[in-house]
């Protein structure tokens, strides 16, 4: 026992090696699991606005459920599973967490192993137990904890739907495996079937935001089968457990225990279904995703699975930092939205009450942080993941489609209005420029309807259409008057403004595609309805009133009530589908550049936070390429770092991390939708873009910049041996070819 014992710990602990190409061994998922400690993030502290909030997720790519370590046992808002610095687990987390969010958990459940023992804790916070993690063995397709007072490894792997966990005692004295239904709410089921050998059950799932506290008509269904046989059992709700019994069902913290018996060092086996359509699905899911029971053959799959979709881009380095930070941001940037559908094509029906779809045309995702993610990381998964992303996009259309609207900020399958815009309307308007294949009539009746229609009261209490559209349409902007009631963010009537102008552009651009001109006419007026909350008296944009009056007590540096997340001046830049205006509403490129440079040395500029992503690239449109370089590449040294504080906010979803992995690539989409990508420089010599040849006919893209460094600045760049300009479509992508910089 003890020689096993020494070989574990030396298993455990031993450090991974990096080896040629072995892309999953560059990324460290505990990256932006705890508060920030880059050299930026003291300037914007905060609650969990400086935490990263992801979780160590063993997954795969958009996987349906994240398997994590738990420290906290609810699924409350903001509140991730996991947290470094915390040594004392609960358990293992079946997780529905929406990477970096601040949002809520879901449909979640909870493994722990231990020991039936005569004071049998059965709480998760009462079982708390120290467990050693060493972060150098995680990968997103394994990881291994030890529990050394119970000296118990567990080891946990993982496909699209299913997790498969390996459980090894050092002490056999009756082994025994914990679940949880983590329902605040009280709801939730669980049974041990004995006769199937299994212990299954589901936790339904509740909204926040619209609907507060109502159910989102879908739970997280899990089955679990074992590859030893049960011979004790027992089942807790309401505080109470008792031996014997076999289901709990609608109490507080209900949870069962079985226990085996065991031969040898055998260690025992767990793999676990999940859906979020029925206890037969997730059942099915398991029996076609993991068939047997070889550990070893799963984990090598998921190993190859993370291998190839990170190395869709390859880039030479010899700086293992650099390489660890760029590919941990891949793996981050490719875990939402997640996938809903399961193996037959059934899948949950978009903010109904537990009806089943069926679809074997495109997988179905759900989780669109889309106030984030239209931003970069959904452009950089029409890039890495065309086939999913288009079927995302399909999904999208799909949950128009079926609530008649199309969503704001799609969670746990329901309209939400949890952040502000219409961005829904950029994801679909860049899928059709980039040529990507869904219905553009379908989708256009839904982007048109939101642009121009308003919901009768309830459904608009429900989150459907856009907040304040009467009054946008009316005035051309949102009025301080208005409110904006029946939202999670109330107010913030400049930044509505401001982003719906946006939004118009997009829905503009699909007009124009689809030859509807009147439409495209009034849009593309619309989207200059920017300008009318822009204070030339201030220089910056400000609150309106229904007078035409602007708001006095203006201070462009603060937080303003009209204003989301940010001040006057994070947000007067939110232009991108019209820059050369917004110069021209500055009074030139002089006072435009003069403005932007101000922000930056000022210190000003919040990369923490979505509204300011955009900006650096910005200086390309006054001629002054170089400080777009200098001040990406000084972002990307002072807002990223390794270790769980490597993240300088809310990573939402992988929008934080999506921006990285452009700004080291030396390209950034500042306009989704206008197929332009405004350039930087690379922190790489090399990067390979090996694109799919299905979406991309060029198949590969290379940016070569001989010398570079994370500072270096670069005074020309060749496309195909041609002087470019600096920024390239995304038809130069499509095509494939060398973009060169030269010092």
């Amino acid at each position: 026992m003890k020689i096993l014992y020494l070989l574990l710990l030396v298993f455990l602990f031993s450090c991974a090696q990096h080896t040629e190409k072995n892309y999953i061994s560059y990324v460290n998922p505990h990256i932006g699991t705890g508060p920030a400690t880059t050299e930026a993030a003291q300037l914007h502290p905060g609650d969990h606005v400086s935490n990263g909030q992801t979780i160590p997720a063993v997954t795969a790519p958009f996987g349906m459920t994240q398997w994590t370590p738990q420290v906290y046992d609810h699924e409350e808002k903001c509140i991730a599973p996991f947290y470094a610095g915390s040594t004392m687990l609960e358990g293992f987390r079946g997780s529905h967490w929406l990477s970096g969010s601040c949002t809520q958990d879901y449909g979640s459940f909870t493994i722990f192993p231990t020991q039936l023992e005569s004071n049998f804790s059965f709480q998760p916070i009462q079982r708390q137990t120290m467990c050693l993690i060493k972060t150098e063995n995680a990968s997103p397709a394994y990881s291994a904890f030890l529990f050394p007072a119970k000296t118990i490894m567990t080891e946990i792997t993982s496909t699209k739907r299913c997790g498969f966990f390996r459980f090894s005692w050092l002490d056999e004295k009756e082994p025994t495996i914990m679940f949880d239904v983590n329902s605040d709410e009280g709801k939730g089921y669980i049974k041990i079937d004995l006769e199937k050998q299994e212990v299954y059950g589901y936790n339904p799932a509740y909204r926040i935001y619209n609907g507060q506290d109502e159910p989102a008509g879908i739970s997280g269904y899990f089955v679990a089968k074992f590859d030893h046989e049960i011979v004790k059992y027992g089942t807790w709700g309401d505080f109470e457990y008792e031996h014997g019994t076999t289901e709990r069902k609608d109490q507080k913290k209900i949870g069962a225990y079985v226990t085996f018996a065991t031969a040898g060092d055998s260690p025992v086996k767990l793999k676990v279904g999940t859906s979020f359509t029925s206890i037969d699905n997730a059942r099915k899911n398991l029996e076609e995703e993991i068939a047997d029971w070889d550990f070893e053959g799963t984990k090598a799959k998921m190993e190859a699975t993370w291998n190839e979709y990170l190395g869709r881009i390859d880039v030479e380095s010899e700086n293992e930092a650099e390489l660890t930070k760029f590919y941990t941001a891949m793996y981050h940037a490719l875990q939402q939205p997640r996938l809903m559908s399961d193996v037959n094509g059934d899948y949950p029906a978009f903010s109904k009450q537990y009806e089943i779809k069926n679809t074997n045309d495109f997988d179905y995702y759900g989780d669109f942080s889309n106030w984030d993610i239209f931003r970069a990381q959904m452009p950089l998964l029409s890039l890495i993941a065309p086939q999913e992303y288009n079927d995302m996009v399909k999904s999208l259309v799909a949950k128009a489609e079926e609530g008649n609207w199309l969503p704001i900020f799609p969670m746990w399958n329901n309209y939400t209005s949890a952040m502000i815009g219409d961005h829904s309307t950029s994801i679909l308007c860049d899928a059709a420029m980039k040529g990507f294949d869904f219905d553009l009539e379908k989708a256009y009746k839904y982007m048109r309807k939101n642009a121009y229609d308003s919901p009768e009261e309830n459904e608009y209490i429900d989150g459907k259409g856009r907040r304040a559209l009467s009054t946008y349409l009316q005035l051309g902007y949102i009025p301080l008057e208005d409110e904006v009631a029946n939202a999670f963010h109330t107010n913030e009537q400049v930044s509505r403004t401001l982003e719906y102008a946006y939004d118009d552009w997009c829905v503009a651009q699909v007009a124009n595609k689809l030859d509807k001109t009147d439409d495209y006419n009034d849009l593309i007026s619309r989207s200059y309805n920017y300008s009318n909350v822009f204070d030339e008296d201030q220089g910056w944009v400000n609150g309106k009133y229904a007078d035409g009056s602007f708001y006095t007590d203006f201070d462009a540096e603060a937080n303003m009530y009209f204003i989301t997340e940010g001040t006057p001046k994070h947000y007067t830049w939110f232009v991108p589908q019209d820059v050369d205006g917004l110069i021209d509403l500055m009074g030139g490129k002089d006072i435009f550049g003069k403005k932007l440079n101000d922000l930056i040395a000022d210190q000003l500029y919040w990369h923490g936070n979505e509204p300011s992503h955009h900006i650096p690239f910005l200086f390309n449109y006054v001629d002054e390429w170089d400080k777009t370089q200098k001040t990406v590449k000084y972002i990307l040294r002072t807002e990223y770092d390794l270790g769980p504080g490597g993240l300088s906010g809310n990573d939402d979803a992988g929008q934080l991390s999506a921006w990285y992995v452009f700004g080291a690539m030396g390209f950034y989409p500042v306009c989704p939708g206008s197929n332009e990508y405004q350039l930087s420089s690379p922190i790489f010599e090399q990067v390979t873009l090996n694109l799919d040849e299905n979406y991309y006919p060029g198949g590969k893209f290379v940016l070569k910049a001989d010398g570079a460094t994370s500072s270096s600045v670069f005074t020309s760049v060749k496309l195909n041996g041609k002087e470019s300009a600096t920024k390239i479509k995304h038809e130069d992508l499509q095509k494939g070819g060398t973009l060169k910089f030269v010092k």
